[in-house]
């Protein structure tokens, strides 16, 4: 189990560790982890029965609100863009070319 360490290798080991904690450190120590161990299997106990309840439960009924829309606003009237370039043959505006 240990490789080379045998039981009296073991018991000798065990015996130091009583002596330098004390036996109710010992024992207070693995109360401390028996308790932890209860606690943890409870929660995962709870959260599995949780889980299981929300699955098992229909989902709840949607409410729907009604909203009210505003109408839209009036057409406006069409206009031609304000950069648009005049016709060609503009009798107003001479034949040129645009240096920019």
């Amino acid at each position: 189990m240990f490789g080379s360490l045998g039981a009296p290798e073991l018991i000798i080991i065990a015996l130091v560790i009583v002596l330098i904690f004390g036996v109710g450190k010992i024992s207070g120590l693995g109360r401390e982890l028996g308790t932890s161990i209860k606690e943890f299997r409870r929660a995962v106990k709870d959260e599995d029965a949780e889980a299981a309840r929300q699955q098992q439960a229909p989902p709840p009924p949607q409410q729907y609100q009604q909203t009210v829309q505003a109408p839209p606003p009036p057409p406006v009237a069409a206009q031609p863009p304000a950069s648009a370039p005049p016709p060609p043959g503009d009798p107003n505006k001479p034949n040129t070319p645009n240096v920019f």
